[in-house]
């Protein structure tokens, strides 16, 4: 589970508390489903989790030591490494507009902003009804 702190600005101040999920509806042709979580205390984004859980056991693919492995040898990059990029340059700006492409994890970065982008009205609102979203991401 990867969860950051926030060194958090006015930038999340209009933010209700509470915790929020947002989750593709199916999973994709690899068994895996991309979710996010954001955690609001006093305004303030205080954790935020992106991650993908596996179809068949239910393990989280940034623990998966040889999904790590071959992506890491093949693309030089896995999963909780750019998770923890992804979620930095969002933190850092405020702005998902402000999150780059990370080499090698191009459809995970879609990805973690298309969830991000759907689950921030609820976020705003207070509204901690999960978030189902249908986007052709999950079906590549």
């Amino acid at each position: 589970l990867f969860a950051f702190t926030a060194c958090s600005t006015d930038t999340f101040s209009s933010l209700q508390d509470g915790t929020y999920r947002a989750e593709y509806k199916d999973f994709d042709i690899y068994g895996w489903k991309d979710y996010i979580e954001i955690t609001v205390e006093e305004g303030e984004i205080t954790q935020l989790v992106f991650d993908a859980v596996n179809m068949e056991d239910g393990s989280l693919k940034s623990e998966d030591e040889s999904y790590k492995n071959e992506m890491e040898l093949i693309v030089g990059t896995y999963p909780a490494k750019y998770n923890s990029d992804l979620i930095n340059q969002f933190l850092e700006s405020g702005k998902i507009s402000a999150v780059d492409i990370v080499a090698g994890a191009t459809q995970s970065t879609g990805s973690f902003k298309t969830l991000l982008a759907n689950i921030m009205t609820n976020v705003r609102n207070g509204d901690t009804t999960v978030v189902l979203v249908e986007d052709v991401v999950a079906q590549k």
